[in-house]
């Protein structure tokens, strides 16, 4: 590799001017292209098309308080109608009108036929018959058709005599648009069966729900909320796409805060290390660059070839972690740079990039094939993300070897202005540190080990769901999910449907042993002439980590009940998720720990330490796993999701591997120069320490600086991957691996630079 960056940094002495002409080109390019990537991002966090709450059905969630709806509801509703085809709302009004409706004229036609047969049996006509004598056979009709009267799809109530009477007479006050202008709901004289409508009004008839099919959300959210105001109603729009908007508006500008408030603690902190406004800026420079040409990759790879869309968290993620990692790289090979500098700033930065550059060149190829790895396993929700990371990753590497160190050239010794000193003064306190580490290596690693524990319980006993809806904004899609579920005591919304395919006689039992679960709160059966369609609706919101679990047992009931079917809803797919990733998380970790020690032995030539530091990041991963499990779920009372722990394992066992890498390679680099181990470690400390922790620093603000996206989805990744970081390159880098090395010696190196290595 020595060979190869020599030959690197002399042809970038050579075409330095060339490499920042052509990087500046392609970021002029790039930029039209990079705002597109916008308009392929998916905010849909349903994932199934069958959820009454997926596609383009939208819930209006309609709630009054302390009184039942009357007729103000029915006003309201019915107003809904004249902004949209009336075929396409789904209410209980809607319903209940054409069950009225329906009796009605199944009224008239049962007493026709009922009255000519009494005609003819006293020979009399409608107009030849006595009133009085009419009048009496019409009542003996009305309390026949009365008895008669009797289905499975509706109620009769106590004015029901009174309307079949009314229809027969032909009052005005009997017909069906008679009845819903001017009746209560409470009491019609016919009722659809409350089967059939429970989940459109909850219990005590102050929560009802509309569907609205086919319709643009933007439209409805308006309409309604010009309309609900004036009937005394609370209105709430829901439904995945009424979530997705929701989620759209407030990412959005929460993604340029995060990236925004990041990119300013990377000029103040740069600034501060290097006590220049120029090296604050020279790393912004370059991620601008980096980050618009890798967002214009993204949106060809994505929208012209692959023709499909990205999560929504994907482009704010990326954006963090490109931020992140270029400023390591960077602010690493400045720290080095100014190091290494002499008269000739030229030959010091081949300098830096033969010490830096190999390192940096170590650390990015392992990031890239972690997400590359990440890729591989296309974990729902994450099939985006580890390509975009990959591909994000590898224009920051490619930069940092080559348009940094051009950067250099040309600005030589003035990148420092106007502080040109060397070193920090952190190298006094770092030289003590390594001597206190020394002495306490044992008692280190006790107090490390009994951490580590701790923290594996808490990985092995929790496993994270999938409650999105608890990690988005508020707003009012979300406050209907909950007002839905709290005032139906079931969730409405999002129902599991099962099709018992065929027409098997058993379906009866099935039914009724899906009804007997424990957490199903009620089911509805549809049959066709060849299928069973039965809805199932769950106690717990559909997102909630209970409702996935109820999910689960009916899957599992229906496997062994031994008939055909097919099972969609939102916990279905979301169950799914949730089963996919916590059952490829092991085989996940092993993966990225192979391949990281595969590197690390190829470029080392060592046994010992790339296992040390894959056992080391393992537990890394562990800590912050433990600590944003606490705060978020036990303290906040906030849902902890797969999805982060993911992203955590993933970025540490990749990110993660820098700092070690950093101090590790100038471990190295001393050991080869013929320091003893424990004299090469020291120095390296001392050396590499201060900016170590000072990057980890950087990237650990950066994706804290998600926090302020105000999505608490977005908030929990960038805690999570925080803390990882923080924790890899403060108390791992400071106390446990000098500790560790200070104990294996020369078996660090073993086999490869045992000839040079040896002890005190």
């Amino acid at each position: 590799m020595e060979i190869n960056l020599k030959k690197l940094s002399n042809a970038i002495d050579r075409h330095h001017k060339k490499i920042i002409i052509i990087w500046l080109a392609l970021f002029i390019i790039s930029i039209p292209i990079a705002v597109h990537l916008f308009g392929i991002v998916s905010y849909n966090v349903t994932g199934s098309q069958n959820s009454t709450a997926s596609g383009n059905s939208l819930q209006l969630v309609l709630t009054v308080s302390n009184t039942s709806f009357s007729n103000n509801t029915k006003a309201f509703l019915e107003n809904i109608s004249k902004g949209f085809s009336y075929n396409n709302i789904t209410s209980v009004y809607s319903i209940e009108y054409q069950v009225i409706n329906s009796s009605y004229y199944n009224i008239k036609k049962s007493a026709e036929e009922a009255l000519s047969l009494e005609y003819l049996k006293y020979n009399f006509t409608p107009k030849t018959i006595p009133e009085t004598l009419n009048y009496t056979i019409i009542k003996q009709v009305a309390k026949e058709i009365n008895n008669s009267l009797n289905s499975s799809s509706i109620v009769k109530r106590s004015g029901v005599y009174d309307f079949i009477l009314g229809a027969i007479m032909g009052y005005k006050n009997s017909t069906p648009l008679y009845i819903i202008n001017n009746y209560n709901f409470a009491n019609y004289p016919i009722a659809a069966n409350p089967n059939d409508t429970l989940n459109l009004i909850n219990y005590n008839g102050n929560t009802t729900i509309a569907t609205v099919n086919n319709s643009n959300y933007s439209f409805v959210n308006t309409y309604i909320a010009k309309m609900s105001g004036g009937y005394g109603l609370k209105s709430y729009v829901t439904g995945s796409t009424g979530l997705s908007s929701s989620i759209e508006s407030s990412t959005n500008l929460g993604t340029i805060i995060a990236i925004g408030i990041g990119i300013l603690m990377v000029i103040i902190i740069t600034g501060f290390i290097f006590k220049s406004p120029i090296a604050a800026f020279i790393p912004l420079i370059v991620y601008m660059v980096d980050v618009s040409i890798a967002f214009s990759i993204f949106y060809i790879i994505y929208h012209i070839i692959l023709k499909t869309t990205i999560s929504f968290f994907d482009p704010a993620l990326a954006a963090i972690l490109m931020l992140g990692i270029s400023t390591d790289y960077l602010v690493y090979m400045l720290y080095r740079f100014r190091q290494e500098l002499k008269t000739d700033h030229r030959e010091s930065v081949k300098t830096s990039v033969g010490g830096a550059g190999a390192a940096v060149i170590v650390s990015g190829t392992t990031v890239i094939l972690a997400y590359a790895i990440l890729s591989e396993f296309n974990l729902p929700f994450l099939g985006s993300t580890g390509i975009l990371n990959s591909v994000g990753i590898l224009i920051v590497l490619i930069s940092a070897i080559t348009f940094m160190p051009a950067i250099l050239m040309s600005l030589g010794k003035k990148v420092f202005y106007p502080n040109f000193k060397r070193g920090l003064s952190l190298e006094k306190s770092f030289r003590k540190l390594g001597e206190f580490d020394y002495k306490n290596r044992y008692l280190i690693l006790s107090i490390f080990i009994v951490l580590i524990v701790i923290s594996a319980y808490f990985f092995v006993t929790y496993h994270p769901g999938m409650n999105f809806l608890g990690l988005l904004p508020n707003s009012q899609s979300k406050i209907a999910f909950y007002t839905a579920v709290n005032n139906f005591k079931f969730d409405p919304i999002d129902p599991i449907i099962i099709t018992l395919i065929g027409n098997n006689t058993n379906f009866t039992g099935v039914y009724n042993g899906i009804s007997s679960i424990n957490g199903v709160a009620y089911t509805q059966i549809q049959k066709t002439s060849n299928s069973t369609q039965v809805s199932a609706y769950l106690k717990t919101l559909g997102f909630s980590t209970s409702a996935l679990n109820d999910y689960n047992s009916i899957n599992n009931y229906l496997k062994t009940s031994g008939v055909s079917y097919n099972i969609t809803g939102l916990q279905v797919f979301l169950g799914n998720a949730v089963n996919t990733i916590n059952s490829e998380v092991p085989l996940l970790i092993i993966s990225l720990g192979a391949m990281i020690f595969m590197v690390l032995f190829i470029i080392l030539l060592s046994l010992y330490t790339p296992i040390r530091l894959v056992l080391l990041i393992v537990s890394d991963v562990l800590a912050a796993n433990a600590i944003t499990l606490v705060i978020f779920h036990y303290i906040f009372s906030l849902p902890f999701i797969s999805i982060a722990q993911v992203f955590l394992i993933t970025s540490i066992m990749g990110v993660g591997v820098d700092y070690d890498i950093f101090l590790v390679m100038r471990i190295r680099e001393f050991i080869k120069q013929g320091k003893s181990n424990t004299e090469a470690i020291k120095l390296g400390l001392v050396k590499s320490g201060p900016v170590v922790v000072s990057i980890g620093l950087i990237f650990s603000i950066v994706f804290l600086s998600l926090i302020a996206s105000g999505v608490p989805i977005i908030s929990e990744i960038g805690f999570i991957v925080a803390m990882g970081i923080l924790i890899d390159s403060t108390l791992s880098i400071l106390f446990i691996v000098p500790s560790l090395m200070f104990m294996l010696q020369k078996y660090n190196w073993w086999p490869g630079l045992k000839k040079y290595a040896h002890n005190k």
